[in-house]
């Protein structure tokens, strides 16, 4: 007998400093698609964007984040508002390609499995037409296109299009948006640590990843420059350092693995042999992730929150 298909939560947050455009894009994608049970658009701290959104959409559930101010509060939020089987996490500045949500959700079919991520490819306006090499992808939250389906490095699960099933997500208390996790979730690697607090108790967890699951987003210049390439290193790096310090003895290759200095150091010499543009970049990035790996070992840099710290998360807040 097939199990009935899970009923698909899509939550997407925004706030004052979301791009209007780009957030209607991504809410119209989604009602075009179909197939979800219910959109949720998270508003954190911005009333005019609220009353906008209600008034211009009769299909979307628009509630005000209720809980820690940011985006870990937002995606809370949008968990305990949510009434789905899974949750499906999309970026407001994501748009996504037909068939999303059922190839997100689907991999959830296997009980070891604690999370999905999907393949986000790049679109580049006018002034970025000058693409990142694939090597450099992640630093603009876009997925290599080298990157193969199924098992994913927990330092691969982030983006813009990534699913968890919501009851997992209440049982561990969700994005943590309740405790003070300055020191111990490296920006960037939220769902890393969301993660880790998922497979505690599961020896055999899994993350996935799926190319059928596709979003695209716009890369705005300013993503592909020195400075912002090698910030995004950096952070990687030191979340790189704190995840292996987590994991000790079990931070093998199917658990940490992808971004390197090594490869990246590799990228940049075969463009330069081949006289492709984008070796600086390279070179930028490799230095940069280096020196996130340096910081992180001197900061003792951990990834985890205590669970005794955790806030739990409510079922099925009231919605307004």
């Amino acid at each position: 007998m097939n199990r009935p298909a899970p009923r698909i939560s899509v939550v997407v947050c925004a706030d004052e400093t979301t791009p209007f455009d780009g957030l209607l894009a991504s809410l119209d994608s989604v009602l075009r698609d179909g197939g979800v049970h219910e959109v949720l658009v998270v508003v954190d701290r911005a009333p005019r964007l609220r009353d906008d959104l209600r008034h211009r959409y009769d299909d979307l559930v628009v509630v005000d984040n209720t809980r820690t101010p940011g985006l870990a509060g937002s995606r809370d939020t949008g968990i305990e508002s949510s009434r789905g089987d899974v949750v499906a996490f999309l970026a407001a500045d994501a748009s996504v390609h037909a068939g999303w949500a059922h190839a997100l959700a689907a991999p959830f079919d296997e009980v070891d499995v604690i999370a999905v991520v999907g393949r986000t490819e790049p679109t580049w306006p006018g002034t970025a037409a000058t693409s990142l090499p694939d090597a450099l992808l992640w630093a603009v939250d876009c997925t290599p296109r080298a990157r193969p389906d199924g098992l994913l490095g927990l330092e691969d699960v982030s983006g813009p299009s990534v699913a968890f099933r919501r009851w997992d997500l209440l049982q561990v208390g969700g994005l943590a948006s309740g405790a003070d996790v300055a020191d111990a979730t490296p920006h960037g690697a939220e769902f890393v640590e969301l993660c880790l607090r998922l497979a505690a108790d599961e020896p055999e967890a899994r993350a996935v990843s799926t190319s059928s699951a596709r979003v695209s987003r716009t890369v705005t210049p300013g993503e592909t420059r020195w400075r912002s390439v090698a910030g995004a290193a950096f952070d990687r790096g030191v979340a790189q350092t704190a995840l292996r310090r987590s994991l000790g003895r079990d931070a093998d290759a199917g658990t940490v693995r992808g971004v390197t200095p090594g490869r990246l150091a590799a990228a940049a010499w075969r463009s330069l042999v081949g006289r492709r543009p984008a070796v600086s970049l390279l070179a930028v990035a490799a230095l940069g992730l280096v020196a996130g790996r340096v910081s992180g070992l001197l900061r003792g840099a951990r990834i985890g929150v205590p669970v005794d710290h955790l806030e739990p998360l409510r079922s099925a807040t009231v919605r307004h």
